[in-house]
């Protein structure tokens, strides 16, 4: 699928054929269309929760009112931390949302599953939702991040699990339930949800942000942390808290990466003592601005690195430099 429009099977696959072609010919979309952008997409579906008065589309025995999915922001909205909003979303819903038994739990990481019931007819239209709630954590959360998986049922429904592949991570189908699994860190991203009247347009903002990252190349944690050292060669548990992570999540983050800190700073350190020796200044200085005890320190490091001392690594550079040159 291309992520830039929706397929109009989409609609068909959820709402009916006959209610999608009313649907385009009340939004002024041509029927015979293949694929709709996603701002159409959305304004078309709130079209239909304002002539129906049923954000569930019709799709279930009883509606569900216009303004539910405000009341479960409501209620996240009063969490200090990602964690804790997921889990007050989760007990509003037993009362707004009983079709859906949304739960959370942290542990290992941080999971928000949803078991429908058999009044929800529909898997797509619980994909959507789900996708839906997970924009409105980013926004809420006030960055444009990824669940580290997603697990949902077998299902056999047209174009089911499109939506998920956007998420930008790996999708697993097994059991009866859908759950979104975040980082264990994740859970502690500090909420803040401004101008809360605005919700609507403010999600959809977010979710514009997050369709247009899908093709931008994440920043690694490892280049992160790179480039931190670059500014000042600072300690571990620093970078960590800049980064807003704890040690060990950045050591398993990196981990995952293939990478360690150790290794990144040798890294970033054989880079700056290649630069200042070839300004030729004393081992004494090199070695105090790339927090060593003493030039000795640095003579190893430097052979240990370029594999000759700092006197005919110096050299060699120097030749390298004007050869270049």
């Amino acid at each position: 699928m291309d992520h830039r429009f929706v397929p109009l099977r989409y609609f068909e696959a959820m709402l009916g054929r006959d209610v999608t072609a009313d649907l385009l010919t009340t939004a002024g979309v041509d029927p015979s269309c293949e694929a709709v952008d996603h701002l159409t997409f959305w304004r078309i579906l709130r079209d239909n929760i304002v002539r129906t008065g049923d954000e569930r589309h019709s799709l279930g025995p009883t509606a569900v009112p216009d303004g539910s999915f405000a009341l479960l922001l409501a209620a996240m909205r009063l969490g200090d931390t990602l964690g804790d909003g997921l889990g007050r979303l989760a007990d509003a819903a037993r009362i707004v949302r009983p079709d859906l038994l949304i739960a959370s739990k942290k542990g290992r990481c941080l999971v928000i599953s949803f078991s429908p019931g058999s009044s929800v007819p529909t898997q797509l239209y619980v994909e959507l939702f789900v996708v839906v709630l997970h924009v409105a954590s980013c926004w809420m959360t006030g960055a444009i991040f990824r669940p580290r998986a997603v697990v949902v049922p077998r299902c056999d429904e047209p174009v089911s699990g499109s939506f998920y592949k956007m998420l930008g991570c790996p999708v697993t189908r097994r059991g009866r339930r859908v759950e979104l699994r975040y980082a264990a860190d994740d859970a502690d991203r500090a909420l803040s949800a401004e101008h809360f009247d605005l919700w609507p347009t403010l999600v959809f903002e977010a979710y514009r942000q997050f369709i247009s990252s899908i093709d931008a190349k994440p920043t690694s944690v490892a280049d992160l942390v790179r480039v931190r050292l670059f500014q000042a060669l600072v300690s571990q548990s620093t970078v960590a808290s800049d980064l807003s992570l704890s040690v060990a999540s950045l050591r398993r983050r990196l981990a995952d990466e293939a990478t360690s800190f150790r290794l990144i700073e040798n890294e970033v350190r054989s880079t700056l003592a290649a630069e200042a020796m070839r300004s030729g200044r004393p081992l004494d200085d090199v070695a105090e601005e790339l927090g060593y005890s003493d030039s000795r320190s640095l003579r190893r490091a430097v052979n240990r690195w370029f594999g000759a001392p700092p006197s005919l690594a110096r050299k060699r550079r120097k030749l390298v430099s004007e050869i270049v040159r």
